[in-house]
């Protein structure tokens, strides 16, 4: 698998992967046996008994998520898809050794969810205290956004000639910015300290450097916002179907030299109004 996949797919807080590098991959049907399910029309959830709670929880999530979802881009997920809950990190880890054939893989403990066009795996938030590190399960807020954040990767990855987002070029940080801002994680404090970042150092200049670093959510998602804004969600939702960055620059008209500048630039302006 390309290691850019791994970066995308998981919600990630700090590791950077080199895209050139590739794995033969074809991500299989997991191979933990779950004990039960909650069957809905366009998902089911598999689980062990032991994460009863958990299940009812994030069914209640991915639904708000789902009409929320189904809003923004005017448009229902294409096809059904499985949400799994692992009920422990050792599980998980045997999952994504078999998906991206890194028979060795041991995920750091920040990686709690990925998300692609036919599968969300999660980690039980009942076990986040002990096995995982960044994250809080006591803060429902935050848990809900990154479960939604995961399922925006589900419906991108079905409008996607790369539904499992392997093949694609130079397009992380639409794939993240997305994400981030259709879920409601681009809040004014993350906004500020992406702004600041920019004003203190002058980058990113490239669009493949945005999504690197400690401020990127702020930056994939503030860019993503601007070409929403500035193009209209029509035009935003076209850009979902592309895996190659000349794709979406060429709908959009424009370089990838204008796009930052441009961006940077509306930024600051609101930036200087709002203090």
């Amino acid at each position: 698998m390309n290691k850019l996949l791994l970066l995308i797919i998981l919600t990630v807080f700090s590791c950077q992967y080199n895209q050139k590098e590739k794995t033969n991959v074809e991500i299989s049907e997991p191979i933990i046996s779950k004990q039960k399910a909650i069957e809905k029309k366009s998902y089911h959830i598999h689980y062990d008994s032991i994460d009863n709670r958990q299940a009812k929880q994030i069914e209640s999530w991915l639904n708000h998520g789902k009409k929320d979802i189904e809003e923004f881009f005017s448009k229902g997920f294409e096809k059904q898809f499985d949400v799994y809950i692992f009920s422990e990190r050792d599980s998980l880890d045997k999952q994504w050794q078999t998906d991206w054939n890194i028979p060795n893989f041991k995920s750091e403990c920040w990686m709690v969810a990925s998300g692609i066009a036919h599968r969300l795996d999660i980690l039980s938030p009942r076990i986040w205290k002990t096995q995982a590190c960044e994250h809080d399960n006591n803060d429902t807020i935050a848990t809900k956004k990154l479960i939604i954040h995961e399922l925006v990767h589900v419906f991108h990855g079905q409008n996607n000639p790369s539904p499992t987002f392997e093949y694609i070029e130079n397009i992380d940080w639409f794939v993240e910015g997305l994400a981030v801002y259709a879920s409601g994680q681009l809040n004014d404090g993350r906004l500020e300290r992406a702004m600041s970042h920019i004003l203190n150092t002058g980058e990113p200049t490239k669009l493949a450097d945005i999504w690197k670093g400690e401020h990127k959510y702020g930056l994939a998602g503030s860019i993503v916002k601007y070409i929403d804004e500035k193009f209209g969600r029509e035009i935003l939702v076209e850009l979902i179907t592309f895996p190659k960055v000349t794709q979406i620059l060429d709908t959009l008209s424009i370089s990838e030299k204008e796009l930052i500048n441009e961006w940077e630039t509306n930024w600051i302006m609101e930036f200087s109004r709002g203090n």
